[in-house]
């Protein structure tokens, strides 16, 4: 049991960081600031994430509009 809530919490926690990583991408897009190591460095972060949703999502432990 225990194991599932740190499996739910993980989960929670990725996709949190998911949704925080686009906004902040948002804001350095509209600030015009696209080449900055700062935007790199989190498009990176942001694509590592995608890929864990991704794998999440194929074996079906959470659902398309979790994201």
């Amino acid at each position: 049991m225990e194991r599932l809530e740190n499996f739910e919490k993980a989960l929670a926690d990725i996709l949190a960081e998911y949704k925080k990583l686009g906004e902040e991408l948002e804001k350095l897009r509209q600030q015009e600031k696209m080449k900055t190591t700062k935007f790199r460095e989190l498009l990176g972060k942001k694509l590592v994430y995608s890929m864990i949703i991704t794998i999440f999502k194929r074996y079906h432990l959470i659902e398309d509009d979790k994201e």
